[in-house]
């Protein structure tokens, strides 16, 4: 029998099924396998939402948020330390990363590029300035509130010529009649004014007349009012600048200032949107090294990072921020339209509103 005379069409079905069912069994096999692959996950380098330590692991508040909502989620993933915002905001629009964490701002400016997930972390931009310790600096700092408080010196200081001279009017008469009146003219009028505000009282100038003694009790009553209320104004205001530090600053402020911010950071992105000029750095520690150095007046920047910084390598030379110019929030950051986004908001929405986490991530901040 010819060789191929034997072959028969239900055969030829049947081998056509069997690979057809193999095909659809090995497309499923690796959509799982590719479904199920880690996660690879960029990590932004800032201290302490996410860094490396020294023996090569990876930590940081956003750090340990991601591993407890992964693990929410039932995802494997591998950490990526990336240390330019820039690269991890193109890696994620290149879908070169599947979520980024770490100190990543929500911007309009990164809206407009990736997604982000339910926010993980309470922020905002904020502003550090240089500590300003010594003599020179205090007899500055003492000016600027002797400036403020110029109306109030006026004020004694007119009333102090008025009172010397009404002195001196009382005390004129005597002078005429029996020649031995203490306040002879308006210099001593004056001069028993001061002698008698600041409580030195040589007594080498006092009122004969009962008029100048009334004219005596009301102006010592009076004085010792205007120095109290003088001396308190002078030290709660200073008082007040001390304990602020730069957390006084406004927008209004910046203008004039030599600013130094981190390249594609929140910071940088703020002043951008109010067309203020700065100086470029690749990473906060540099930036704040160059304040520390008198090249920069303030550093803008989230007020967690700068917290953290100060606090690690320049709390001797840098004024910690209080406060914050503009609330914002962190989040993840995600590829457009990422499948991720739903699993990830819904354990995120779980995990950060239980007490334990606050607690945790309080401890990354020392507090």
């Amino acid at each position: 029998m010819p060789p191929f005379a034997s072959f028969h069409p239900l055969s030829g079905k049947l081998i056509f099924r069997r690979s057809c069912f193999t095909l659809a069994l090995a497309l499923l096999a690796a959509g799982a396998a590719a479904e199920e692959a880690p996660l690879k996950v960029a990590v932004y380098d800032l201290p302490p939402y996410g860094h490396v330590e020294p023996d090569g692991a990876i930590d940081g508040a956003s750090v340990d948020l991601w591993r407890r909502t992964a693990q929410a989620i039932g995802r494997d993933y591998r950490l990526i330390p990336v240390s330019q915002m820039e690269a991890i905001l193109a890696g994620l629009e290149a879908h070169d990363y599947d979520a980024a964490v770490g100190a990543i701002t929500i911007t309009p400016a990164r809206l407009a590029r990736v997604d982000f997930t339910y926010p993980a972390h309470h922020s905002g931009v904020a502003v550090a300035v240089r500590k300003e310790t010594g003599p020179v600096a205090a007899f500055l700092a003492y000016g600027a509130v002797v400036g403020e408080l110029s109306p109030l010196i006026a004020i004694t200081l007119a009333l102090l010529v008025a009172m010397g001279v009404a002195m001196w009017l009382v005390e004129k008469p005597m002078q005429f009649k029996h020649g031995d009146s203490a306040v002879a003219s308006l210099r001593d009028g004056v001069y028993w004014a001061v002698v008698t505000m600041t409580t030195v009282g040589y007594g080498d100038k006092t009122p004969k007349t009962t008029h100048g003694r009334a004219v005596a009790v009301i102006w010592m009553l009076v004085s010792v009012a205007l120095v109290s209320l003088l001396s308190t104004s002078i030290v709660s205001r200073m008082t007040a600048d001390r304990v602020a530090g730069g957390s006084g600053f406004s927008e209004t402020d910046l203008a004039g200032k030599r600013l130094a911010a981190v390249a594609h950071s929140s910071g940088a992105e703020f002043l951008d949107e109010r067309r203020l000029a700065y100086a470029r750095y690749d990473d906060l520690p540099a930036a704040l090294a160059a304040l520390a150095r008198g090249e920069a007046d303030a550093v803008v920047n989230s007020v967690g990072a700068l917290q953290y910084a100060i606090a690690a390598r320049f709390s001797r030379t840098i004024e910690q921020p209080d406060g914050v110019l503009a609330p914002a929030y962190m989040a993840f950051a995600l590829p457009p339209g990422s499948a991720l986004k739903k699993p990830l908001d819904a354990a995120l929405i779980e995990i950060t509103a239980g007490p334990e986490w606050r607690r945790v991530e309080a401890s990354y901040f020392g507090r």
